[in-house]
């Protein structure tokens, strides 16, 4: 049996950059991930047939992400670096495509928009604080789409500071960028350092953790290490850690997690000539959150766009009808369609109370946790939780002479 300096359960983001960071530091590593790909919601599918990816879950990164560009260095990615072209965000308003700017009531904006110089978002949830900055109406029928699209999911309860950061930019970078095969170029090209074991296809049933060593057990093996990581939606990591740490389970199982049924389509660029080059689609209300296009990277015969859908509304012959009413097309003329559930975390305010309740429980223990429901959604919160505990663990060992 292998023994491991660290085991990291789930190979998103969250995974593979604390993978990144463990081994860069000569941590003989293992990742286990459950699903037989790595990625988690960086998943660009790619239509073989046609030569022509689109994104499934995250879409965009930008020169603020300094983090993830510090590993995209490491991994000599940086060099496939693709500037996003500039298309507009667009609202579908009754069946008709819109602009956002025509949605807004301007009389309400000029009244409300002072109260930005006096409010503050500590405490505030995003309906409490956006629809005083913009007005309650414009909240309504702008924002409130907008926002329930950025995370897809009703944003109205949603922290109003864990939304948007303010980060550091890097000038000599893209300020708007994904890659050339698509942004899951990055979490493939840390999986594939020889320095990190990665078992995909297998997931762990349960964690044990006894006389200082920890036990990953699947249906067929067990691995052991010094320390474990675990990278998977809050509601799973409660599963596997109620036995070993059940403090930590108990809080983790208060944090709420919801599923989106995503769709992709590559469709021909004539048929669909008279929906206007866009970034996305915003709906005032439907079975989606949003529409996420490929416009943002240019294709000669092809064009690409991601439906977030509403979990358990429709089946996949009425996601599909869906589809081509919006992009007003037939649905025979789908020629290549790609599925996939994405599962993201539905945080209320004061949830940094619940974060600090967790961090707590696990400050002096070689147990890590990283994952998308800490610092925020974003890719770079996620990196950035993850070196944080990279850290953590450092100081921990060297505490103990390791």
């Amino acid at each position: 049996m292998t023994y491991y300096d660290i085991i990291i359960i789930g190979a998103g983001i969250s995974g593979l950059s604390l993978a990144h960071y463990c081994a860069k530091e000569g941590l003989k590593t293992l990742v286990i991930e459950k699903s037989k790909r790595v990625g988690g919601t960086l998943h660009s599918h790619c239509f073989e047939d046609i030569d022509f990816w689109v994104e499934m879950g995250a879409h965009t990164c930008y020169n603020s992400y300094r983090n993830l560009i510090q590993i995209m260095e490491d991994c000599t990615t940086i060099s496939r670096l693709v500037k996003r072209e500039k298309v507009p965000f667009k609202m579908l308003v009754d069946g008709h495509i819109r602009s956002i700017l025509s949605q807004l009531n301007f009389l309400e904006l000029m009244i409300s928009i002072p109260n930005i110089f006096s409010l503050k978002k500590q405490g505030q949830s995003v309906r409490s604080y956006y629809s005083k900055v913009i007005g309650n109406k414009n909240f309504q029928r702008v924002l409130s789409p907008a926002f329930n699209a950025v995370i897809s999911q009703d944003a109205s309860n949603f922290p109003a500071d864990m939304l948007f950061k303010k980060r550091n930019r890097r000038k000599d970078i893209i300020k708007k960028f994904t890659l050339t095969n698509g942004i899951q170029s990055i979490t493939d090209s840390i999986s594939s350092q020889k320095t990190i074991e990665i078992i995909i296809g297998k997931e762990v049933l349960s964690i044990e953790h006894n006389s200082g060593i920890f036990k990953a057990v699947t249906d067929s093996d067990v691995y052991k290490s010094d320390s474990l990581a675990v990278a998977v939606p809050a509601s799973v990591a409660s599963k596997l850690l109620r036995n070993s740490f059940p403090q930590t389970a108990e809080s983790l199982a208060a944090i709420s997690v919801k599923s989106v049924e995503s769709v992709g389509v590559a469709v021909k660029k004539d048929i669909t000539a008279s929906i206007p080059p866009v970034a996305g689609i915003i709906p005032l209300s439907d079975s989606f959150y949003s529409i996420v296009s490929r416009d943002t990277v240019k294709h000669d015969k092809y064009r690409g766009f991601t439906f977030h859908f509403k979990p358990g509304i429709l089946n996949n012959d009425a996601k599909l009808k869906q589809i081509a009413e919006v992009l007003g097309i037939k649905t025979a003329q789908i020629e290549h369609m790609a599925a996939k559930e994405n599962f993201v975390p539905s945080l209320k305010v004061g949830h940094d109370a619940l974060v600090s309740k967790i961090e707590q429980s696990i400050s002096a223990s070689p147990l890590l946790l990283t994952g998308n429901y800490f610092d925020g959604m974003a890719i770079e919160d996620c990196v950035t939780r993850s070196l944080r505990e990279f850290l953590r663990l450092k100081k921990l060992l060297a505490s103990h002479g390791g």
